[in-house]
């Protein structure tokens, strides 16, 4: 019997709460991919980043998320399986790593995009986009590629263990959550302040280039937030690691902690749509032209048709030949 309520609010948690973010996430982090996709402005570097931050962040909502769902009612499988445990944990902390140093490119370019050294400004390209997103995604498996050699399985655990927990606390908390913010914030500053800097005097350019610094300061602004309770609770875990006679009472509340870090941070992969779509006036047109064009272009033209269709026929006779008229 649970020593405390909080195993119940964390079922409840992931049962109604999650679920609904989920489906919310997946929705948007979709539409988010159609608008950079079939953008009717010429292709920037920051729609590549952007377009690719939404594939992965749906990629790792599609992995990460289901089993939590599953173990509500059935047996965790990673308990089960050696190759699963350490392969989901794995490709989770790949995807999130990609997911925030895709945001990091991001700012960096936007950095570049607002420079008015011209050498500089030509850092934002598409072609680099393509290399430095293609970079990052080999580069993350590698920096990673210790998790599937020291993930273990002891009993019904899958976990971390050993030494290796003193090692993955200092990893992920620099790596992960401390790395990321920082350059994002530098980055986004420094963009923020030479936006300002040019006055308010801007050509249609430069007003997307502020709808996307505003999309970019929400970006990191989730990012850190997300990331504060993640940090504390490494911060903690790795302080308390040493303590071996804890009461199932604080085991309990270590794990709800601990669950509750990881249930905010979902965030950075659920809200990218409804940021951009809050902060940026470009970002809303781009996306009510893409809903308007499918409603004229399907929805609407199926409907006519439907109803030409289903119009009834009738014959009558014409008077000067005899022979039936068709109406419809």
């Amino acid at each position: 019997m649970p020593a405390t309520i909080l195993p119940s609010v964390q079922q409840i948690l992931n049962r109604y709460i999650m679920s609904t973010s989920f489906t919310m996430g997946l929705l948007g982090n979709l539409c988010c991919s159609i608008v950079f996709f079939k953008n009717s402005n010429p292709r920037t570097a920051c729609s590549i980043y952007f377009f690719a931050l939404s594939i992965s962040t749906n990629v790792y909502l599609l992995w990460s998320v289901p089993l939590i769902f599953y173990t509500l009612d059935h047996v965790d499988p990673q308990t089960k399986s050696l190759v699963y445990c350490k392969m989901r944990i794995y490709i989770s902390h790949v995807l999130g790593l990609y997911t925030r140093y895709l945001i990091v490119l991001a700012c960096i370019d936007v950095f570049f995009l607002t420079r008015s050294n011209v050498r500089i400004r030509l850092w934002s390209s598409t072609k680099i986009a393509y290399l430095l997103t293609a970079t990052v995604c080999v580069a993350c498996p590698t920096v990673a590629s210790h998790f599937p050699i020291f993930m273990d399985l002891r009993g019904s655990t899958c976990g971390l263990f050993d030494s290796y927990r003193y090692f993955f606390g200092i990893y992920q908390l620099v790596l992960v959550s401390l790395l990321p913010s920082v350059l994002m914030g530098i980055f986004g500053i420094l963009a923020v302040r030479t936006i300002h800097q040019r006055g308010t005097a801007l050509t249609s350019v430069r007003r997307r280039d502020r709808d996307l610094m505003r999309m970019i300061v929400a970006e990191i602004l989730i990012n850190i937030i997300a990331s504060i309770p993640l940090s504390a609770n490494l911060i903690y875990t790795a302080a308390t690691i040493s303590l071996m006679n804890k009461s199932a009472e604080r085991i309990e509340i270590d794990a709800f902690m601990n669950f509750l870090g990881q249930f905010i941070n979902q965030g950075i992969f659920i809200a990218p749509f409804y940021l951009f779509i809050l902060s940026s006036k470009s970002f809303r047109h781009d996306f009510q032209q893409i809903v308007n064009t499918f409603w004229f272009k399907y929805i609407r033209r199926q409907n006519r048709v439907t109803q030409i269709n289903a119009r009834p026929v009738t014959f009558t006779k014409h008077h000067e030949t005899g022979f039936p008229k068709t109406t419809i």
